[in-house]
């Protein structure tokens, strides 16, 4: 089995396209079609349905598609760890993260790392938990820094980073900017631009609501966080959000407020479909990441004493 021929297979099943393949691997439309038809005729199955129109995976392309997955990350990660007895330390890791945590918490971590390992690529992704996990338990991701909860959650590893404590954010002219704190009755009909349905960040909002009693009204649904602050910022309502992007020079235009006996706050973890399985460099990123959330190990997980190992 020629592994040109499994990317050239992977890279068609990613985009349900041989000419998009093709553009991604510098190979013709004709050459991509070559390479699938050998796989077929060495498999003695189809791995793709074609159709004028369009192509997609058969039940034997999507089961071959699992394990050339695994087969390419277990070489990537093999590279990784013998060039630990290299001087050039080089290779890649995936990275997944919200758009919230890299703008505004991340970009230390990652700048510390490529100072100490310059030769070390780290790709990052950005997306929602459900995708990131997902993704990582696809092994598209080495490490993803997610929320909770998550029904994905239980089925990775993880290590507890930090409690992010989460605020009402309000134009100055807003009402409620005037009052110190807030009363779980201020919030009742309250326009509020709430985060996107089936993200870990709106249920707990809808948590935190359903514990107060209490219905905001949603005018509008988003997920990105710049764009919600904007509008705050010119009247189109209020919202719940991680008190790291309202803050300092991140909070001009913006009044925040907390609720009168009720700390809020939004779970962050760092997951892994496997630790065992990953290379010294994405145990040390992942060690970096730890230690400037201020997470901790937990004592009865040996795979979380085996990070801590590492140098």
């Amino acid at each position: 089995m020629d592994l040109h021929h499994l990317r050239v297979f992977q890279a068609a099943a990613r985009t349900l396209s041989f000419t998009a393949a093709g553009r991604e691997l510098s190979l013709s439309q004709s050459t991509v079609s070559l390479h699938i038809k050998q796989l077929e005729n060495e498999f003695g199955c189809q791995l793709f349905l074609r159709s004028r129109k369009k192509v997609a995976l058969s039940n034997a392309g999507r089961v071959l598609l699992q394990y050339v997955d695994r087969t390419f990350t277990e070489l990537k990660n093999a590279e990784l760890a013998v060039r630990e007895f290299s001087s050039s330390h080089r290779g890649t890791i995936r990275l997944g993260v919200g758009a919230t945590t890299l703008i505004y918490l991340l970009p230390p971590v990652l700048a510390s790392y490529r100072r100490k390992f310059p030769e070390i690529e780290i790709l990052v992704t950005t997306a929602t938990t459900e995708v990131l996990l997902q993704s990582t338990l696809n092994g598209e991701i080495d490490l993803a820094i997610v929320m909770s909860p998550s029904e994905a959650l239980s089925e990775v590893e993880t290590i507890p980073l930090m409690d992010e404590e989460l605020v009402f954010v309000f134009p100055p002219q807003h009402p409620l900017a005037k009052k110190t704190k807030l009363l779980a009755i201020d919030l009742h009909e309250l326009p509020f631009i709430s985060h996107l349905r089936g993200t870990a960040m709106r249920t707990v909002q809808e948590q935190y609501f359903d514990e107060m009693g209490v219905h905001p009204r949603t005018v509008m649904e988003m997920e990105n966080m710049e764009a919600i602050k904007s509008l705050i910022r010119v009247g189109m309502g209020s919202s719940l959000l991680p008190l790291c992007c309202v803050t300092g020079v991140h909070g001009r235009g913006l009044v925040i407020r907390k609720l009168n006996g009720l700390k809020m706050s939004r779970h962050l973890l760092l997951a892994v479909n496997d630790w065992g399985a990953h290379p010294p460099a994405t145990h040390r990123l992942a060690k970096r990441i730890i230690r400037a959330f201020g997470g901790g190990t937990t004592p009865d997980s040996q795979s979380i004493h085996e990070i801590d190992k590492v140098g």
